[in-house]
């Protein structure tokens, strides 16, 4: 019986890592958009939106702008950059024993408004680090993506069940920039559009 006495005590440090590890996931950007609202959903048509995902249309940018809607994901009102088309370029991160590595990038994005679809692909990247499971086991195929634009920026989300992964991109003229997000390790990515 003295055994399980100290079964809290094991379990305490473990408690607080986790919680710790939980809290670094969200980026800055949205820390502020959360601390700002006491609700995690604007409206009862936000959260409907949020759980359904439907297509983005103007009728809803509408509602979404009158409603006061919040947060990354939300159809972004303005003027948003044209990133469809062809990208080429490179990345670069750690493999093992943190050695360099790098490689070919490439993107293949379809925008229709703020939103879209595409395929990103890292080739060389089956033992690099930071790179999701999803990008590196379709190395030199691609990973389908979906992707969120506003005026300068490009937010992808990995749409392969089971395996999902994020990246932030900055449009710097014909350039996009980026790196993947909640990763251990991090990766560049560098793309510029190709004619």
């Amino acid at each position: 019986m003295r055994h399980r006495s100290f079964l809290p005590l094991m379990l305490g440090p473990f408690m607080l890592g986790m919680i710790l590890l939980s809290t670094g996931c969200a980026t800055h950007r949205e820390w502020e958009a959360w601390r700002a609202h006491p609700t995690h959903y604007a409206t009862g048509n936000h959260a409907a939106f949020s759980i359904s995902k439907p297509r983005v249309t103007p009728e809803l940018m509408d509602t979404a702008k009158g409603e006061g809607w919040w947060g990354r994901n939300t159809p972004f009102i303005g003027p948003v950059a044209n990133v469809a088309g062809r990208w080429e370029g490179s990345w670069s991160g750690y493999g093992l024993l943190r050695s360099l590595r790098g490689g070919v990038a490439q993107a293949f994005l379809n925008l229709d408004g703020a939103t879209g679809l595409g395929v990103l692909v890292l080739k060389d990247s089956q033992v690099a680090e930071g790179v999701p499971v999803a990008v590196r086991e379709k190395s030199s195929f691609g990973a389908p993506i979906e992707i969120s634009v506003s005026e300068t920026d490009m937010w992808v989300n990995g749409t392969e069940p089971g395996r999902p992964f994020a990246a932030a991109f900055t449009l710097q003229g014909d350039r996009l920039v980026g790196q993947f997000l909640y990763t251990s390790s991090p990766v560049r990515i560098e793309l510029t559009r190709m004619p």
